[in-house]
């Protein structure tokens, strides 16, 4: 009998003109982690930089890199992701944000603690492109609170998620095409819907990174119609008073130019200590 040596956990980060700066600290931060026995999956599209040959430089056989041969989108990314790995928890990471050395352990113990939770986040450091801290985002950590709290915002941060690949495969993956962005938030009220717990941890994991160029600015009007829509899929005729005052002011949003819609919603999002500090 042939035994194969499987990875405890997958990790995915897609890419597309991977930075010379942020792409070599994402990956970086990734093969530094304290849990060792892991793959990297790397799905790249063609730009006019190469990954691979940033790659090269690591020499880290736990890296799986596989490129495209022509554009599709993010969510067909994500899901070649999920069908490529070898393990059933897939841990995510965007190219340019940097997860914190014990990510990978803390979550995995957690899941094989939790075997009832499906999905599990974790709290986000905001940085710059400098990578100076600009605030950080607090989340829910019990399955009900978020469940709940789906109705005013997304609860998970999709760049700290670690998921198990049957469930997400046999909810159908990310399939949310009607907007460009959020197909995340969308695959979560799905999951939750089918009766999934969703959980994260208290704990910091991942530096998120907020950029003039990132998709996190450039998108953030077409983010906000795209959330208005999918509450109203999911959670029409089910939303309190605060859920109702919160969908109408992100209404209220899209009215507004695009930059002091940038600035509300960090202000809305963003705190200035860490989550759980005792300050």
């Amino acid at each position: 009998m042939i035994k194969t040596n499987l990875p405890i956990v997958s990790v995915v980060i897609c890419v597309i003109n991977p930075h010379p700066i942020y792409f070599v600290e994402a990956v970086g931060s990734i093969l530094q982690q304290t849990l060792k026995d892991f793959e990297l999956i790397i799905i790249e599209e063609p730009s006019s930089a190469s990954a691979g040959d940033i790659l090269k430089k690591f020499d880290d056989d736990r890296i799986r890199h596989f490129l495209h041969p022509f554009r599709t989108s993010l969510i067909e990314q994500r899901n070649r992701g999920i069908e490529y790995a070898k393990t059933n928890l897939i841990a995510v990471l965007d190219s340019d944000d940097i997860a914190e050395p014990d990510r990978l352990e803390k979550q995995v113990a957690y899941l094989n603690s939790h075997p009832e939770v499906g999905v599990l986040g974790a709290q986000l450091h905001l940085i710059d492109s400098e990578g100076r801290t600009i605030g950080y985002r607090h989340y829910p950590t019990g399955p009900d609170v978020i469940a709940e709290t789906m109705k005013l915002f997304n609860p998970i941060g999709q760049p700290s998620v670690m998921y198990r690949k049957s469930l997400v495969k046999s909810m159908g993956g990310y399939n949310y095409t009607r907007y460009s962005v959020n197909s995340d938030y969308e695959l979560w009220c799905r999951l939750a819907s089918n009766g999934v717990k969703l959980a994260n941890l208290k704990e910091v994991l991942v530096r998120y990174r907020i950029h003039p160029m990132g998709m996190k600015t450039t998108k953030l009007r077409e983010v906000v119609k795209a959330t208005i829509d999918i509450k109203q899929k999911y959670f029409h005729g089910r939303m309190g008073p605060r859920a109702l005052l919160r969908l109408w002011i992100e209404k209220m949003l899209l009215l507004l130019p695009p930059l002091l819609v940038l600035k509300l919603f960090l202000r809305m999002n963003l705190k200035n200590r860490p989550p759980y500090s005792g300050a």
